[in-house]
């Protein structure tokens, strides 16, 4: 299954696609691959890692932004694991990235979005925000 998800997004480099037709021809199979991990209960050991993604994705306004950068961001990371021959980083990213996109072309089709989910991926990414803060804040003090 992992290895069926890398190839889907690795299909995709050096290509760019429109929201539209990410979701109209590729959205059944991101859902597929996605209730495959669900059945796997893979959602829950990757929990965390999909709150963050989906919380970074959730600071663009438009939906279609949201998918259309995520998906990106998706190809790019698993480009950058199958070069670097990261395995877990690749088992990882194309876990999350599929829950993510699947949880955004739901939003995108109108479907029923679970606003608690949407607030505790939010409150995720804001705390890693904070800690990157503090930490360039740290750093920035040693520059004088």
């Amino acid at each position: 299954m992992i290895k069926e998800i890398v190839d889907f997004f690795y299909s995709f480099k050096n290509k760019t696609i429109e929201s539209d037709i990410l979701v109209l021809e590729y959205g059944e199979q991101i859902k597929k691959y996605a209730n495959m991990i669900i059945n796997k209960q893979l959602d829950k050991e990757y929990e965390e890692n999909y709150l963050t993604i989906l919380g970074y994705s959730l600071r663009l306004e438009d939906i279609k932004q949201r998918i259309f950068f995520t998906f990106q961001e998706a190809v790019y990371a698993i480009d950058l694991d199958k070069l670097m021959k990261n395995e877990d980083s690749m088992k990882l990213n194309s876990i999350v990235y599929i829950l993510v996109l699947n949880t955004l072309i739901n939003e995108f089709k109108g479907l029923e979005i679970d606003k608690e989910l949407y607030s505790k991926a939010l409150d995720i990414y804001r705390q890693m925000e904070e800690r990157k803060s503090k930490e360039n804040q740290k750093y920035h003090i040693y520059q004088y």
